[in-house]
């Protein structure tokens, strides 16, 4: 959402300098599938479907570890570490919400 609606602060956020993102083909599919995945998190948290959140929720972990690795090759494993950082939260949330919903 934030390349879509704040291109520039974007291109600060993900270290992105050599591109203009309003012009890039690859900026506009990262904004469309980070809206995605957020708007399928909100909708299976709105209609209560816990344990398909949970799942979606550690499945959807892999995304900024993914980042991570990329972009470490790029930028530095130091500097691309802001990727991987929400993944102990994620995938914990996961795992928190399956355990809620064993039988």
């Amino acid at each position: 959402m934030m390349i879509l609606g704040f291109p520039n602060a974007a291109a600060t956020l993900f270290d992105i300098t050599e591109i203009d993102l309003l012009k890039e083909p690859m900026a506009l599919a990262m904004g469309i599938r980070q809206l995605s995945i957020g708007l399928m998190i909100t909708m299976l948290a709105i209609s209560n479907q816990i344990r398909a959140l949970g799942i979606v929720m550690l499945i959807g972990s892999i995304v900024p570890l993914t980042d991570f690795i990329v972009f470490s090759s790029s930028i530095g494993w130091i500097s691309s570490l802001r990727h991987a950082a929400p993944v102990p939260l994620i995938f914990g949330l996961g795992i928190y919400l399956l355990y809620q919903t064993r039988n």
